[in-house]
């Protein structure tokens, strides 16, 4: 069987924002273990930033059957092909048995054999965090490929049941599937540990971390209000470390720090490579997630393959990530979050207990 796979995402954006490691991650675990289909991977590209992700990967797994097809485009044509609905990509050769778009959205296509990765629909369940034109666009476009895909893989349970109460979607369309942490994110021996990679970032102290791009629904500001309050406490001296590139909306949080009695101790160390943060995860005290909504989490799940105690909030997908595992709390009270944070801090016990927890559950 042949199968596509537009891969626009990941060679746009990389990595660095979670649909793109996911993408990645699928092909490359994926390849590793088919060896019978074919795949063709297209997509549109703006600039060749990340076009080495895909030739990677084709080097890599050099004896599948892969083939590539890559586009370049600008931000015009890119808008104009969108709004017309034309030419398909049928035009350009893209043909195939199946076709997979990892990403919400299914640029102008004939085939129906279609299958739609949807994150989440955060832009929908909490519009407040979002800007008024991405709403509108996307509400009508993911709804509207939602009901064009032969079959939809969410997440989470989360996810399905979101696009079951926004699109109306029959429930039998809809597969979860869980992503995982990569294998890169491991508990590290002590004979592995690095610790010039805390003194690389400024980190001086025993920190909270937490990881995520700055946005108003990663919840950064209350983690901030919650740290002051712990920092009032004078046995606690830790710094709080928070891992992950600039997002929308990201100017209150900023602010918040700035505003902090303590903002020299918070530390915003914006993108940091995988092996660096595979260490920084492994020397947290404490990973902090009061993330308002997630489709998944991916963050909280890495820290736990690291077998680092967990704080999160226990909405949307989380519980079903993190499970007995962690400490699930509401998502907007500092004082909630300091409260378990000092008890977490101050109780050794305790904290090896989760890490342990946070091991079992990342093998799921």
């Amino acid at each position: 069987m042949k199968i596509g796979i537009d891969i626009s995402t990941l060679i746009n954006h990389g990595q660095d924002i979670g649909a793109g490691r996911y993408i990645y991650n699928l092909l490359d675990n994926l390849f590793s273990i088919d060896k019978d289909n074919s795949y063709l991977l297209f997509g549109h590209y703006l600039n060749k930033d990340y076009l080495n992700l895909a030739s990677n990967l084709n080097k890599k797994h050099s004896n599948s059957n892969i083939r590539l097809k890559l586009f370049k485009t600008t931000e015009k044509r890119q808008r104009y092909w969108n709004k017309l609905r034309f030419p398909p990509y049928e035009f350009a050769g893209i043909k195939a048995d199946v076709i997979h778009f990892p990403d919400f959205l299914i640029p102008p296509i004939l085939s129906k054999n279609l299958v739609l990765t949807i994150n989440d629909l955060s832009f929908i369940r909490f519009p407040e965090f979002n800007f008024e034109w991405f709403i509108k666009k996307y509400s009508k476009e993911v709804k509207l490929n939602a009901r064009k895909a032969k079959n939809i893989i969410a997440i989470s349970k989360s996810t399905k049941s979101d696009i079951i109460e926004f699109f109306k979607i029959d429930p039998d369309k809809i597969k979860v599937v869980y992503p995982a942490a990569e294998k890169i994110f491991r508990k590290l021996k002590k004979e592995e540990i690095d610790k010039n990679i805390l003194e690389k970032h400024n980190i001086k102290k025993k920190y909270i971390l937490s990881v995520g791009t700055i946005e108003p629904r990663k919840n950064y500001i209350t983690l901030i209000e919650a740290y002051n309050l712990l920092r009032n406490d004078k046995d606690i001296d830790m710094q709080l470390v928070i891992i992950g590139r600039t997002g929308w909306k990201s100017e209150q949080t900023f602010q918040k720090r700035e505003e902090s009695l303590y903002k020299d101790d918070i530390l915003f160390l914006g993108r940091v490579p995988d092996k660096e943060l595979a260490q920084i995860y492994n020397q947290a005290e404490v990973f902090a997630y009061p993330s308002v909504f997630e489709g998944f989490g991916l963050p909280p799940l890495e820290a736990m393959s690291c077998g680092v105690p967990v704080i999160a909030s226990n909405t949307s997908s989380l519980p079903e990530v993190i499970g007995h595992a962690g400490i699930l709390l509401p998502p907007k009270s500092p004082t909630i979050l300091a409260s378990f944070m000092r008890n977490l801090l101050k109780d050794k016990r305790l904290r090896e207990t989760l890490s342990s927890n946070s091991l079992r559950q990342a093998k799921k």
